[in-house]
């Protein structure tokens, strides 16, 4: 499929006519899909999507402005307020779509006006040129053949709004019956649907029994249980608009709790608390370098003249000691000799000996030729020798340990004190938390009820695929029974023999292609996401459709760990995923598709998303999201671009070629 031309005519603030042409184009020897549509907020780029949707859909559009209006109402709303309200307003959409390897050119118009304060609708489609009355009559059913609703949901999308498939609780119901019809399951479904139904049509033919009795409860249970699931589904719809309103509700609180300093409010009592903590440290710190400096630290500042008092200790130390030797040594030698003239040596030899020993006493003598000025006693000797060795460098060790720590402890005080001055009083910041209390409260409100509705729908769908099981496994036994033809019991065997044969194929067929796009969506999330060690691959539950996310150790990721960026990357991913193993080559319309990432993501869709997502894709944007540099790089990938130009006075679009600069220096770029 490939969308052609969009014709808006006094839609919304598109006052007159407005073609654009939405074709994709070659260039530079590549293929150019990207049809680019800058704006600013409020000026006119999802009313595009809106008018896509609402043209193809009618009542059932999803459009973003919608919400719980009555369709009538909101067509009225539609027409542009300066126009006359009978004159209507109308969208037109052209496109090319191949069936049966035959293409042909569909034209679909949707008008209304105003005729008697009613709503006048009128849908004309023509087919290669010519009015086809029958599909105008029946377009609604005609569009599911061609793009089913459920499809186009997650090929026309506002990347804003598609972060429900990274929620736990909300994706798995839109995200099964996505996968179904995008991968052809939904035929194998209505096949078997279809061929219960037949089994149904040949039981009822039969005369009354007791099993035919209970055939008819059954079926009555299971229409009341196919109702109340209908009902609940149509509840839990109603409510998702308003747990997102609310969703807005809270974020907006949010910012406005964070502008007036509300974190520093709910802070203040913990900074309260380290304040006073490290004033504490603070005066013990002091005390103790106080203490510190009451004992031995003043003494470092002599260290050097205490390291020469201690030289000077022991050199006097030294000296005395020499002296007690000396002494000793000259009653020694004295005795000595006294015993050598006993023993009648000789005079000669006598005298040989005392000259020896008179030279080894004077050549000690040198020891004792000090100037003995200190005079320190043993004791004080070795206090300061333990003050020099130990005492002092542990005083002076533990000295600048106290002042790094009273440094550090006064950094942390006026950090604290900072914040507490920064910390808004009671009265600046009280509506404010009490509008963000509330605002939690009524989400909180919001999602009790959905998970109320999702208990209460899992046991209702419970029940009702219980009765359905009673009632085909009766309907079997009825129509076994009671058909006495050979061509009804072959009809029966052939009704039976389907169901299960096709039941079968649709769990392989389910669990394989399940198994190929849970490939895609992981090459897909891994090939965009900034941390490749975040997920290692997702899996995708072939009977659930709920989607896990692996990391490389093999455990689960949850969800609720992404950032908002990296939710938005992986729902991309899906969509992305999705749209590689449909059979149906659909075209991709993104709304505001960078608002909540970095960077760094952005560029990652830049250069890896947007040139590759389709054959076809149109990409709304404001100046902030694609900007200069991001234009430059999709450049060579853009068949064309459109500037919606918003003039504030008049409160009206007005549809220019080119992007937010020049239409020529676009053209200069783009050539």
């Amino acid at each position: 499929m490939i969308l052609n031309q969009l014709t808006l005519n006094n839609f919304c603030i598109y006052q007159g006519e407005h073609v654009f042409n939405l074709s994709p184009d070659r260039r530079q020897g590549r293929p150019a899909p990207i049809v680019l549509f800058g704006g600013i907020n409020g000026g006119g780029k999802t009313t595009l999507l809106d008018a896509v949707q609402l043209v193809l859909y009618g009542k059932r559009a999803s459009c973003s402005k919608r919400g719980d209006t009555p369709y009538n109402d909101f067509l009225r709303a539609s027409i542009n307020h300066d126009v006359d309200p009978t004159d209507g307003a109308s969208i037109q959409l052209s496109f090319h779509y191949a069936t049966e390897g035959q293409e042909q050119l569909y034209e679909v118009t949707r008008s209304w006006g105003i005729a008697r304060e009613n709503i006048r609708e009128r849908v004309q489609v023509c087919r290669d040129g010519d009015v086809d009355g029958w599909l105008s009559e029946n377009w609604n059913q005609q569009v599911e053949e061609l793009i089913p609703f459920g499809i186009a949901q997650l090929c026309f999308f506002d990347a804003e709004k598609i972060r429900f498939l990274a929620e736990d609780e909300t994706s798995t119901q839109a995200l099964g019956e996505a996968i179904k019809s995008l991968l052809g399951l939904d035929l194998a479904e209505r096949l078997v649907a279809d061929a219960s139904v037949l089994e149904a049509r040949l039981a009822s033919r039969m005369t009354k029994s007791e099993d035919l009795e209970e055939l008819e409860n059954l079926v009555a249970e299971l229409d009341e249980k196919l109702a109340e699931c209908q009902r609940l589904k149509e509840n839990r719809a109603g409510i998702v608009p308003q747990q997102e309103r609310a969703i807005n509700r809270q974020k907006t609180a949010e910012e406005q709790f964070a502008k007036v300093g509300g974190k520093h409010w709910e802070q203040r009592e913990e900074r309260q608390r380290q304040r006073g903590e490290l004033e504490h440290t603070l005066r013990e710190t002091e005390e103790r370098l106080l203490s510190i400096s009451a004992s031995e630290l003043p003494m470092a500042l002599a260290a050097d003249l205490m390291q020469d008092m201690a030289k000077q200790a022991e050199k006097e130390r030294t000296a005395r000691d020499a002296e007690v030797v000396s002494t000793l040594l000259a009653d020694r030698d004295k005795s000595l000799i006294a015993t050598l003239k006993k023993k009648r040596l000789t005079a000669k030899t006598i005298e040989a000996v005392t000259a020896h020993l008179d030279a080894d006493r004077e050549a000690r003598g040198d020891q004792r030729n000090i100037d003995c000025w200190l005079e320190l006693s043993d004791v004080s000797h070795r206090r300061l020798e333990h003050l020099l060795e130990g005492g002092l460098p542990a005083c002076l060790e533990e000295t600048a340990s106290k002042l790094e720590q009273l440094e550090a402890s006064r950094r942390d005080l006026e950090t604290v004190q900072r914040s507490l001055a920064a910390a808004p009083t009671d009265d600046a910041v009280k509506e404010v938390a009490a509008e963000l209390k509330a605002a939690t409260q009524e989400l909180a409100g919001f999602d009790q009820q959905l998970k109320r509705l999702d208990k209460e729908l899992a046991t209702a769908q419970f029940e009702r695929d219980d009765r359905q099981k009673k009632v085909s496994r009766l309907r079997r036994k009825v129509v076994d029974e009671k058909i006495g033809s050979e061509e009804g019991k072959r009809v029966a065997e052939l009704l039976a023999r389907t169901q299960d044969t096709m039941s079968e194929f649709l769990k392989r067929v389910t669990s394989s292609k399940i198994d190929r796009l849970s490939q895609l969506v992981t090459d897909a999330f891994r090939f965009l996401l900034r941390k490749k060690s975040l997920v290692e691959r997702v899996v995708i539950d072939p009977d659930t459709f709920g989607i896990t996310l692996i990391n490389t150790d093999g455990n689960a990721v949850p969800k609720d760990r992404l950032s908002e960026g990296e939710k938005q990357i992986f729902a991309v991913s899906v969509l992305w995923g999705l749209s590689q193993a449909s059979a149906r080559p659909l075209p991709a319309i993104i709304d505001t598709p960078m608002g909540r990432l970095d960077a760094e993501h952005r560029t990652q869709l830049v250069e890896r998303y947007f040139p590759y997502a389709s054959h076809q894709v149109i990409v709304l944007s404001t100046d902030t999201e694609i900007e200069r540099e991001y234009f430059h790089q999709l450049q060579p990938y853009i068949a064309r671009a459109y500037h919606l130009a918003y003039d504030e006075k008049k409160r009206v679009t007005v549809a220019e070629e080119g992007y937010f600069w020049d239409a020529e220096q676009v053209e200069e770029v783009m050539a």
